[in-house]
């Protein structure tokens, strides 16, 4: 599947979006990064131009991303620092040896920041393997400073760090937590406008995902700024239970509002009388949804209006009766978007009510607990990028140890560094090529400052006054994120040349050597990752629809259903790593785009089949289960080979047994269910690796999906 092709922005596009709080972030910044390099100075420690550095490294626009950062940065830099002391210990007198533990903590630290993906702990895992390199190399050669060596590179780390916090949370902050309330108070808005161009079917199918995709990122964007919040504004912490609670109902939400939509465009294309008759009900709940949604107290999103009675009784007049769905099975489908649309007024006004307290700041009352969100996870795409991290290391490890190049160390530390920040990339090759092609550039400016602006100066505010225009730049430049990717080398290479310190030293040969060291490493780092990781996102693409099957198929396996809350958040965040790489307006990736929400459907039937089969009798029970195993075995096979056998005659022989026992609500339900995975496993057979067929019962009730 061809990868989307995204156009960067021009430099006068991104230009042209900077505020007047953009140019603030870049003064606090360099303050920051002057008052670390002052103390270093003052304290006689050996690279102060790390501490300048590593201020550039964690400051963030958000008081509170950059608190987290620092908070994780110190503690990777600390591990790293007693692993590469105990490896010192061990193998100084064994290179080899020590290159080869070397390498496999970095690949297991690639391991971890790759497999936990964008939680802040991340970070950790990231900082813990390459501070190792960076602290260990230098010191290994040195074995009898090598604790002074480690306890001065963390000196430096950390009084960059705790300026960079102190600086962006004193000082005129951009609080998280600010970020947050705005986000919460436009997020219902915002879903309540989808509400109506949806069942008003005012968006066409690619507007439509296009529209999902943005909504689905806006929803769990929550949950980081939730984190971020917590650490700089204390009193989110009193609705942190009641924000969770907010974004997993309005993950239920959109999972009962994507299924509306989609059932109701089938109801459209097959049975267009059907539909026009519930379009008035639709009406109906876009009124309601938008009346109610600007609630102010919980009073008032909990008041019943005459709309919401007439309401619930025209969708319940409107029901098919259960025993019409053994003889017309397309009842099915009108039942289930009746059934959906009474689940969305009802989850509506929870949402609302949710709004009202988190708007006050004030804990929602009872004791029910917050839900817990799971992130999807992958672990052999975590365990490939450890895998290359530690060949690569061991390459660069080999070549310094062959040619005994005084700068061997240095090469060695920026392979690790290059797999370790790219590893994770859809394309990790051509990232790394820009950060060497940036590199350069770097070395560059490093050249001019350290030969040219540096040697006449005498003085601190001297030396201030001629780092800012360089700093200032880049640090207005960090606030986009399109530009970090160019800003960030820059920064890193060209501080680490300058090596700005007490003693300076201005020697052309020792620059040169430092920066093919440099070069050298990421240039070894990026052609490790072009030829170990060729493949770019639509690999990416590939293992993200793997997993999903792969999740189907654990979910009705489990012999103890998960809580909706859980598989909900878990294939939401596949699902929006999969939506975000692709375009709608291209076929097969809009086909891949639908297949990953139709995922979501059927994993949401699996669970209530899972819930129901405890209390059916044992006849049904049995066919349930025969169906649930087949299921399992199948999306097992999609998710290992791409293709599945059809299991659509074992649901269509469990359904119908279902509706052979005397009639009840438990009985209809699990019929429902069944019913709505065999449609849309039928809808969506290219996405689940179905073989080409048509059945008797597509041919007598057509395509539908419910």
């Amino acid at each position: 599947m061809a990868a989307l092709l995204r156009r960067r922005p021009t430099m006068l596009k991104i230009i042209q979006q900077f505020t007047w709080r953009d140019v603030l972030f870049s003064i606090k910044t360099f303050v920051a990064a002057m008052l670390a390099l002052f103390l270093a100075f003052h304290l006689n420690l050996s690279q102060p131009s790390w501490a300048l550095t590593t201020v550039y490294i964690v400051s963030q626009p958000l008081a509170g991303m950059v608190l987290a950062k620092s908070i994780f940065r110190v503690l990777g830099t600390l591990i790293g620092a007693i692993m590469s002391l105990v490896f010192v210990a061990l193998f100084s007198n064994a290179p080899e040896l020590f290159c080869l533990v070397l390498a496999l903590w970095i690949g297991a630290g690639t391991f971890v920041s790759i497999y936990l993906r964008d939680v802040p702990q991340a970070y950790t895992g990231m900082l813990a393997g390459y501070s190792a390199a960076i602290i260990g190399l230098p010191a290994a050669l040195a074995p009898a400073t090598a604790f002074d060596f480690a306890v001065a590179r963390c000196l430096e780390i950390i009084l960059g760090i705790a300026c960079a916090a102190l600086m962006h949370h004193v000082v005129f902050p951009r609080r998280a937590g600010d970020a947050l309330r705005k986000a919460l108070a436009t997020t219902l808005p915002t879903m309540a406008q989808w509400v109506s161009d949806a069942l008003r079917g005012q968006e066409g199918e690619t507007k439509g995902l296009a529209d999902r995709r943005q909504i689905i990122s806006s929803i769990l964007a929550l949950g980081s700024l939730r984190i971020f919040a917590a650490l700089d504004t204390p009193a989110i912490r009193v609705i942190d239970s009641a924000i969770r609670q907010f974004q997993g109902k309005l993950l239920s939400l959109l999972a009962l509002l994507v299924a509306v939509y989609d059932r109701f465009a089938i109801l459209q294309r097959d049975q267009p009388a059907a539909a026009e008759k519930l379009r008035p009900l639709l009406e109906r709940v876009v009124t309601h949804v938008t009346e109610t949604a600007n609630a102010a107290t919980p009073e008032q999103s909990q008041r019943e209006t005459d709309l919401e009675v007439s309401l619930a009784a025209d969708i319940k007049s409107h029901l098919p009766p259960a025993h019409a769905l053994r003889s017309d099975p397309q009842s099915f489908l009108t039942r289930s978007i009746l059934l959906r649309l009474n689940d969305v007024v009802a989850m509506w006004q929870e949402i609302v009510w949710i709004r009202t307290h988190i708007a006050a700041n004030i804990r929602l009352p009872g004791d029910g607990a917050a839900p817990s969100f799971q992130p999807y996870r992958d672990a052999m795409f975590a365990l490939i990028g450890g895998a290359i991290s530690t060949v690569t290391v061991l390459i660069a490890s080999a070549f310094w140890i062959q040619t005994a190049w005084p700068n061997g160390p240095a090469a060695v530390t920026f392979a690790g560094v290059m797999c370790a920040i790219m590893g994770a990339r859809d394309d990790p090759a051509a990232a790394a090529l820009t950060f060497l092609k940036v590199s350069v550039v770097g070395a560059i400016i490093a050249a001019f400052y350290l030969f040219v602006l540096l040697p006449p100066l005498s003085t601190f505010p001297a030396l201030v006054v001629a780092l800012a225009p360089f700093y200032l730049i880049c640090g207005i430049f960090l606030t986009a994120p399109t530009a970090i990717p160019f800003i960030i080398p820059a920064i890193f290479i060209g501080g680490g040349l300058m090596s700005v310190s007490n003693q300076m030293s201005y020697d052309f040969a020792a620059f040169l050597n430092n920066f093919f060291g440099y070069m050298a490493g990421i240039g070894i780092g990026a052609l490790a990752l072009a030829l170990l990781r060729p493949l770019g996102s639509g690999w990416i693409v590939q293992r993200l629809m793997r997993g999903t099957r792969a999740d189907l198929a654990r979910v009705a396996n489990r012999q103890i259903p998960e809580t909706r809350t859980n598989f909900e958040s878990r294939m939401f965040d596949r699902i929006n790593a999969l939506l975000m790489r692709l375009d709608p307006r291209i076929a097969d990736q809009r086909a891949a785009m639908q297949g990953g929400l139709a995922s979501l459907r059927i994993g949401l039937n699996i669970l209530a089949l899972k819930r129901n089969r405890l209390l059916l009798p044992t006849q049904a029970a049995r066919a349930v289960d025969r169906a649930l195993t087949a299921l399992a075995n199948c999306f097992d096979k999609a998710a290992r080979q791409g293709q599945m056998p059809s299991p659509l005659s074992l649901l269509a022989a469990a359904r119908k047994n279902v509706l052979a026992q005397p009639e009840n609500d438990l009985l209809t339900q699990t019929a429902e269910a069944l019913y709505g995975i065999e449609t849309t496993l039928r809808q969506h057979i290219g996405f689940f690796g179905l073989p080409e067929q048509r059945s008797p019962l597509v041919a007598s009730t057509g395509t539908v999906e419910a």
